[in-house]
C-alpha cells in the first residue's frame, strides 16, 4: 500500500502541458532508492540513494561523500532543493533537480508494468474535495485519486537489496513517454509473491498550478 507524504513536484513536461496536450490515459510508474529510508549509524557508499523524512514529507538524496550516517538524523535535513547535508561522516545531496530532469530508477522485471488510469473526473477528484466527480472550481488546485491504483502482482523483488519503492511518477505512455509529475511516498518493500501493490482511493494528492 502506498501513501503520499509529499506534495508532488511539477516537471518541465507538465509546465509545457499546453504544447504536449493532455493525455487521455495516465500511467503510473514506481521508482526506487537503493537504500530506502535513511537509517542511523549506517554505512553508505558513493551514489547510494535514499529518502529522508523531513517534517511530514519525504525527500530524496544521493550519497556524494561515502561514510557512516550519524546516530540520529541531523536537523540539517531541510528538504531544500540541491542542499548538501553532512550526516556523520557521509554527505548527501538533495535530488529534486535530478528527478525533474528524468534521473531516477524505475522498476523493471518481475512482472512490473505501469498502472493505467483514464484521465477522467470519475477517477480524479475535482478541487472541491476528495471523491468529487464534477468539474473543478475555486483556486485550491488540490486533487486526489477517486479509486485505488493497482500495479501487477510481483514475481520478483522490485528494488535493489536493502532498497525500497520510494516514489510514483505520472507518465503519458505505458513505456517511455513524458514524465508529468512525481511524488515521493512512504518507502515500501515489494518482493516476489507479495500482494499487488496499490495506492488506495484518496491516498495520492496533487496540487497543480499553485
Amino acid at each position: 500500500m502506498f501513501t503520499d507524504y509529499a506534495q508532488n513536484k511539477i516537471t518541465d513536461a507538465l509546465r509545457r502541458g499546453q504544447a504536449l496536450g493532455a493525455p487521455a490515459t495516465l500511467y503510473y510508474g514506481l521508482i526506487t532508492a537503493s537504500k530506502g529510508l535513511r537509517a542511523n549509524s549506517t554505512v553508505y557508499a558513493l551514489n547510494d540513494t535514499l529518502v529522508a523524512l523531513v517534517g511530514a514529507k519525504y525527500t530524496m538524496y544521493k550519497c556524494t561523500t561515502a561514510g557512516t550516517s550519524a546516530v540520529a538524523q541531523p536537523g540539517a535535513y531541510l528538504g531544500v532543493v540541491g542542499e548538501v547535508v553532512a550526516d556523520g561522516t557521509a554527505s548527501f545531496t538533495e535530488q529534486t533537480t535530478a528527478i525533474e530532469a528524468g534521473t531516477f530508477t524505475e522498476v523493471t522485471g518481475g512482472s512490473y508494468a505501469r498502472a493505467s488510469v483514464a484521465a477522467t473526473l470519475a477517477n480524479f477528484a475535482g478541487t472541491q474535495g476528495a471523491g468529487t466527480t464534477v468539474a473543478s472550481t475555486g483556486t485550491g488546485g488540490l486533487s486526489s485519486n477517486n479509486g485505488a491504483i493497482a500495479w501487477p502482482t510481483p514475481t520478483a523483488q522490485w528494488h535493489p537489496n536493502g532498497g525500497a519503492i520510494v516514489g510514483i511518477v505520472e507518465f503519458d505512455a505505458a513505456t517511455g513517454g513524458n514524465a508529468w509529475t512525481y511524488m515521493l511516498v512512504q518507502p515500501k518493500s515489494v518482493n516476489n509473491g507479495d500482494p499487488a501493490p496499490t495506492a488506495p482511493a484518496g491516498s495520492l494528492t496533487w496540487k497543480i498550478g499553485n
